[in-house]
């Protein structure tokens, strides 16, 4: 195959390679010839007319052999754009409605957070929500049971202070302890994606708040829970991989770690 056989896509044009050595088959350089393509500049992004132009790379000589394209040597740009915790916190919707201090749930113990726990409620009724799981809350039915955050689609409802202990991972263990905790509704109709995008935002916000990094994010399952088989719950179930965090856990740490660093910068 000649080169002006070789393949040169729409709208690129087939240039002199000027990092060309001279010889073949040495370096993603060892091409006689370049693409010679428009680049589009990004928002935000200053560029000179005579940088519009790249050479994206060697052209292709044949089908079966295709060299690497060169890359482009630009300042990185982060897709996250900059914004105030306040702003943040703004986004999540919080609805303060505490437990009363004789609600059998609430511990009055004093706590200086170290962790972020992170459930999800198994409660898939219709209609339960954070406000019916608040008002649950507020009337004991969950008998001792608390914690500081019941997220869904629309808001997040505070049902205790964070630097209060709860009654939700570990009975008396380091999990309630020393960790906050977030409930993620689960009701038929709430939409899980947006429930899953409000927690990420709400943790940012805490880890903020507390200076914590985002390893200290953590599932229910971290806190492992004296008596019970197995010790530790697979919880949030929808987050871990065949009941242990993995990749799905992962990713919402990479959510959440995205959302800090819109607020903090790094």
């Amino acid at each position: 195959m000649s080169v002006n056989d070789a393949y040169v896509p729409y709208g690129a044009t087939l240039v002199q390679n000027p990092a060309y050595t001279g010889k073949r088959g040495e370096g993603i350089h060892a091409e006689p010839y370049a693409v010679k393509t428009k680049v589009q500049p990004r928002p935000g992004l200053q560029v000179t007319p005579s940088e519009l132009m790249r050479y994206s790379g060697p052209a292709i000589a044949s089908v079966k052999k295709a060299s690497p394209v060169i890359p482009v040597t630009k300042p990185a740009i982060t897709s996250w754009s900059r914004v105030s915790a306040s702003a943040l916190y703004r986004q999540v919707r919080v609805k303060k409605d505490y437990l009363s201090y004789r609600a059998r749930g609430r511990s009055r113990k004093s706590m200086s957070p170290r962790y972020i726990t992170i459930h999800s409620t198994q409660n898939w009724s219709q209609g339960a929500d954070a406000l019916r799981h608040s008002l649950a809350l507020k009337k004991g039915a969950l008998g001792r049971l608390s914690w500081h955050y019941t997220v869904d689609e629309d808001r997040a409802v505070q049902h205790l202070p964070t630097n209060e202990q709860g009654n939700h991972a570990d009975y008396d263990g380091p999990g309630n302890r020393y960790s906050i905790g977030i409930e993620m509704c689960e009701n038929r109709g709430n939409s899980r994606s947006a429930t899953l995008e409000r927690t990420a935002k709400l943790a940012a916000w805490l880890m903020y708040r507390y200076d914590l990094p985002v390893s200290r994010v953590v599932p229910h399952y971290k806190w492992p829970r004296k008596g019970k088989r197995p010790a530790n719950k697979n919880c949030p179930h929808f987050l871990l991989d065949n009941g242990r965090p993995g990749r799905k856990w992962r990713d919402f740490q990479r959510k959440v770690e995205g959302y800090h660093r819109q607020i903090s910068g790094r």
